[in-house]
């Protein structure tokens, strides 16, 4: 064989323990190993990271970490972790050995799944990860090779954990390694949580009905666009006939936005249960001629299992044969059996003693056990239901014992002296002779009154006019009921209603009511629970806060927690969301929870003060609002053509509202009056009447303040300029 030239870690052992059989699988983090427990003599997988990677301190404490995490997940649904090791040269994850393939190896070898295989297979995924998400841990990797089948009809979520260690280690290009299942958050590095798993297996449920992916493209990140962009397409698109329930609910776990699609695998648990509830056999079945059945997905078993007794005997087996060598090479056998690990299994066969979950504990047509456990439930109460009316029939019909000829004879001759007897007695006295019509009347009349006073008795004694006190029905099944009243003699009708704590089928009360009496010719209603009343949420997104609180009502449902946020495409005081969705099924009085908008989130005002016009418009689109230029001012301040002034000039405003801002248009021009030989103080008065500033020189004292000559002495001037003045 070539393998332990290509992986020269084939052999080896780990910490003494773990010997390395053969490769089973590799990736960008890890390679995956079949491993012998020679301390316990069992098949496991060990997974070990790259060495690049234990290089790094952080990627080896977040390992470790997630290690702990993934092994307290313990579940029929989940691949167990049995132990792990992280050091400075070496990090490696202990699991549990499934035998058998992969999901993605189903699929390829299958096609497609039936809607009932697809089906039973999506309930085992959710059990294992609503394990995992009431643990608040998010899987992030779920694909089909992250799911096993094993050869005993087994179906186990593998990597819990994994994916978010390699997450602290890995660039874009590992990330989107599995781009196919990436939900848009990821794919946009938003946060993430366990509805990010929930679009992942709406992605594979795609593909089992279909057998291919929704989206294809050249590249990871074309992969990635298409799923943060495009809509999954409906499953029955690829193949007619499949139930619209189907494309509902992968439409349903890949929506865009995470708070539209199932909260967690719980939640998409019970769906995937009251939609396999809610088919047919034919749309179960769709395909079935060609994709077969369920016993169908359990791949065969390449190796036969073997059990603790076999494993024993190797075990012994293998630790004579060591001594053996040892006492041949004169070494001391004892000592040294006792100081090395013992290397049984060298036959290579896998460990049958697994606690694995699958499809027989999922859907109760798979498994032997899980037929033997309900065929023994049953016969078991089948035989004590027998029993005990046997018992019941033994009491309540005693055989009699037969009486001899000669008894009989006896018997007979003494009942014909007690007649003889008794006819001698006299039934009533002689009256006087009457004619014989009245005698014929009387006896008429008394033959009819013995049978009117007979037949009231029986009918109000013994017959449908007697009287009954109603027991309390409550709680009982309506067969049982009708049965019990039956016996009586008493005919029911029956009255469906809801009731929000009788179960379905059972009796809620009767009318008349419990205790009271009535003539068994009567009769009364019972009154059968519906179940309780469920009622449709209405869509009220769009709506006043009012007008949907009014719609809730008269569906039978209350308003629940009412909150706000911004929003840019709701106007302000509208519903933006509610939870539960529209369509869903709730009990009377059910809270609807509504989000209100408030409109668009305020944006910051920048100031363009001593802007030009383009480039505060530019400034105000940046921030998301909107410019308008008012009449041009003057100003002795402000440049020409630059922005004097805004309204509002700071602050916040709403998102896409106008700004009124005014541009500069420069100083006036004023006429400059002459002052020439014009006293001071009367030039100065002038001047500065028309917005001029002066700028004195006094030539020779100014002793007569007499403006000699002023600069410019004609003209016009800016508003505000200076006026120089030669005074003497």
């Amino acid at each position: 064989m070539s393998e332990p030239h290509i992986d020269p870690r084939i052999g080896t052992t780990l910490d003494e323990r773990y010997r390395l059989d053969a490769r089973i699988a590799d990736g960008g983090m890890a390679t995956v190993y079949r491993a012998m427990d020679v301390r316990l003599h069992r098949t496991v997988a060990v997974k070990i990271l790259h060495a690049h990677l234990t290089s790094d301190p952080a990627v080896l404490e977040r390992f470790a970490s997630e290690a702990i995490i993934a092994a307290g997940l313990t579940h029929d649904n989940i691949v167990g972790i049995i132990d792990h090791h992280v050091s400075r040269n070496t990090a490696y994850l202990v699991m549990e050995f499934v035998r058998g393939l992969n999901l993605r190896e189903s699929l390829n070898s299958r096609g497609r799944y039936t809607p009932r295989q697809a089906l039973v297979v999506l309930q085992a995924i959710c059990t294992g990860l609503s394990v995992a998400h009431e643990e608040g841990i998010v899987h992030r990797d779920m694909k089909p090779a992250n799911v096993l089948i094993s050869d005993e009809g087994r179906i186990k979520v593998a990597d819990f954990g994994l994916a978010r260690a390699s997450s602290a280690h890995t660039n874009a290009t590992n990330f989107f390694g599995t781009a196919a299942y990436i939900s848009p958050e990821l794919a946009k590095g938003e946060p993430s949580d366990e509805r990010s798993d929930i679009y992942a297996v709406g992605i594979i449920a795609y593909e089992l009905l279909t057998g291919r992916q929704p989206f294809t493209a050249e590249s990871a990140y074309g992969l990635a666009y298409k799923h943060i962009h495009d809509q999954t397409p409906a499953p029955s698109a690829a193949v007619p006939g499949l139930s619209p329930e189907l494309d509902e609910l992968v439409a349903y776990c890949t929506n865009k936005d995470p708070e539209d699609r199932p909260q967690n695998a719980s939640f998409l648990l019970s769906d995937l249960k009251q939609i396999h509830d809610s088919l047919s056999s034919a749309q179960l079945d769709l395909g079935s001629q060609t994709l077969g059945g369920i016993k169908d997905l359990i791949p065969p078993a390449l190796s036969p299992h073997t059990s603790v007794h076999d494993r024993l005997a190797q075990a012994q087996e293998y630790r004579d044969s060591a001594a053996g060598r040892l006492l041949a090479s004169g070494a001391d056998a004892d000592s040294t059996v006792a100081q090395s690990p013992t290397h049984a299994g060298a036959t290579g066969q896998d460990d049958a003693t697994r606690a694995l979950a699958g499809i027989g504990e999922q859907t109760t047509v798979l498994g032997n056990a899980e037929h033997t456990q309900v065929f023994s439930g049953q016969w078991d109460q089948t035989n004590t239901a027998a029993a005990a009316a046997s018992a019941t029939q033994a009491i309540a019909v005693t055989p009699q014992r037969p009486i001899s000829a000669r008894q009989a004879k006896k018997n007979s001759k003494a009942a014909e002296l007690a007649w003889r007897k008794n006819a001698q007695i006299p039934t009533h006295e002689l009256a006087p002779r009457s004619p014989a019509r009245r005698k014929w009347l009387i006896g008429i009349i008394l033959t009819l009154l013995i049978a009117l006073v007979t037949a009231v008795s029986l009918f109000f004694g013994m017959g449908p006019g007697a009287p009954i006190q109603i027991p309390r029905l409550s709680g009982m099944s309506q067969d049982a009921a009708v049965e019990r009243l039956a016996k009586a003699g008493v005919t029911t009708d029956i009255n469906e209603i809801f009731d929000e704590e009788i179960g379905r089928g059972l009796v809620v009360g009767s009318e008349p009511v419990a205790g009271e009496t009535i003539r068994r010719f009567q009769g009364l209603t019972l009154m059968i629970s519906k179940g309780p009343e469920l009622f449709s949420v209405p869509d009220v997104k769009g709506q006043q806060q009012a007008a949907a609180t009014e719609q809730l009502t008269s569906r039978s449902l209350t308003l629940g927690k009412v909150s706000q946020e911004y929003s840019e495409d709701v106007a302000e005081g509208l519903v933006v969301s509610q939870k539960p969705k529209k369509g869903e099924q709730l009990r009377r009085d059910a809270p609807v929870a509504l989000v209100i908008s408030r409109g668009p989130a305020p944006v910051e005002v920048p100031d363009v003060g001593g802007m030009s016009a383009q480039e505060a418009e530019s400034a105000l689109k940046k921030a998301g609002l909107k410019g308008s230029a008012a009449p041009k001012e003057y100003s002795t301040s402000v440049p020409v053509g630059t922005v004097i002034s805004q309204e509002p000039s700071s602050g916040t405003a709403e998102r896409g509202s106008t700004i009124t801002y005014v541009i500069s248009r420069g100083p006036r021009m004023i006429d400059v009056p002459n002052v020439q030989g014009k006293q001071l103080n009367q030039a100065r008065t002038e001047l500065e009447a028309l917005g001029f500033k002066l700028e004195v020189q006094e030539f020779l004292g100014g002793f007569f303040g007499t403006v000699s000559s002023q600069d410019p002495a004609n003209g016009s001037a800016p508003e505000g300029s200076t006026i120089h003045l030669v005074v003497v």
